[in-house]
């Protein structure tokens, strides 16, 4: 990915980070962005009634134990307001690991 693209698509919660997404991307000393990931496996029951386990990947810090059930939960609530006619429910986390990072490379 180009930095520009990256530029171009980003975005920031403090007002102060706009300078980054605004420099010349030859102001990027980076070569790659490490992206933490972890596992989080979960079972559910589907809107037919039918149960099922299933897994997903979450990109958040490694540090981030505390708050993975609250973040996985708060996807699942906007993910069935998003498709209603999908909703599941029921949704228990099985186990939820952190594993490892993924490496997105600039060019």
């Amino acid at each position: 990915m180009k930095i520009s693209e990256l530029q171009a698509v980003c975005k920031y919660d403090d007002s102060e980070m706009e300078e980054v997404k605004n420099c010349h991307p030859k102001q990027i000393a980076s070569e790659v962005i490490p992206i933490p990931t972890w596992k989080i496996k979960y079972k559910y029951t589907t809107a037919r009634g039918n149960p099922k386990e299933a897994v997903k990947y979450m990109f958040l810090d490694k540090n981030a134990w505390d708050s993975v059930d609250q973040e996985f939960m708060n996807h699942i609530k906007e993910l069935n307001e998003k498709h209603p006619e999908r909703t599941i429910s029921n949704v228990e986390i099985l186990d939820a690991v952190y594993f490892g990072k993924l490496y997105l490379e600039l060019e």
